[in-house]
């Protein structure tokens, strides 16, 4: 998979985690998932983690940190793109209007 130079994630360094900022080897966490992986990796929607983190946050108790992270990603993808290029990539608006006030 063609993976994009650079995660558009604001303060996601590759070698950094972006949860603990830990400088052990990290790993590349996909933002949106299953059928939309692809579009993660051409378009920079992951973060690097360490092994550690990357586990708690596809284990039962990292739910509420990866919605934080597809807000996040959504968020930092709009400053540079519409509301709508990003709909058409990932087909789901993870901002709810309260969030924006």
């Amino acid at each position: 998979m063609a993976r994009a130079k650079k995660s558009v994630v604001i303060g996601d360094r590759e070698g950094e985690c972006f949860m603990c900022k830990g400088e052990e080897p990290c790993e590349v966490h996909h933002i949106y998932k299953g059928k939309n992986r692809k579009i993660s990796d051409e378009n920079g929607f992951y973060v690097h983690l360490c092994p550690s983190c990357h586990r708690y946050l596809h284990g039962k108790d990292g739910h509420m940190m990866d919605v934080y992270l597809m807000k996040t990603c959504q968020l930092d993808f709009e400053k540079n793109h519409s509301r709508a290029d990003f709909m058409k990539l990932i087909g789901c608006n993870y901002i709810i209007e309260e969030d924006e006030e």
